[in-house]
């Protein structure tokens, strides 16, 4: 198999995952319904994951890459501070709304593979030290207990949003407010 039918053939699976997340659990899902839905041979969907579990933690990885670039790229080189917490939380939450599909389905496939959640921990972790850098760098004292209350609500906002399939103003509104107030008291 030359490089190129491996990589196009991995792409098409990872592409089509917003159509499949519409289409499958996430919790029965097996490798036989994805390889057809997208016109592909079981053997080959195999082939690239070895099984729906690999399948799950790839789709995961490029949702958690695809979020870190896109707030890397957003607030990466603003100088610390509120607006930066704001706009990448922002982004943060943007993005999580624009793949809902498929982070709904990750989280969905991680009640079905625990093992998945350690690279959700490790992400959420890094994130965490990240803000509680912001909280720091404005001389706010227990910076970590900010950056854990403010990651808290952060994901409870991606969960809602993601689960509703669109922006809950009521909750960025108060969310915003909560920054203010963790990032000026």
């Amino acid at each position: 198999m030359t490089v190129e039918l491996h990589t196009d053939r991995r792409r098409l699976l990872l592409a089509a995952a917003p159509m499949l997340a519409e289409r499958f659990d996430a919790g029965s899902v097996n490798a036989a319904e994805i390889a057809d839905a997208v016109g592909m041979a079981s053997g080959d969907f195999v082939a690239e994951f070895g099984d729906i579990e690999h399948y799950f933690a790839a789709l995961q990885l490029q949702f958690f890459e695809g979020r870190l670039a896109a707030v890397i790229a957003k607030a990466g080189t603003m100088q610390p501070g509120l607006e930066r917490i704001h706009a990448a939380w922002s982004c943060y939450l943007d993005y999580s709304l624009e793949h809902a599909a498929v982070h709904v389905w990750c989280r969905r496939a991680r009640q079905r593979f625990p093992a998945l959640h350690d690279e959700g921990r490790r992400r959420n972790h890094g994130v965490l030290l990240m803000i509680q850098i912001e909280f720091a760098s404005l001389n706010r004292p227990d910076a970590m207990e900010r950056a854990r209350l403010a990651v808290g609500a952060v994901l409870e906002t991606v969960k809602v949003e993601s689960e509703m399939r669109k922006r809950n103003e009521a909750m960025r509104a108060l969310l915003w407010s909560a920054m203010d107030l963790l990032a000026r008291t």
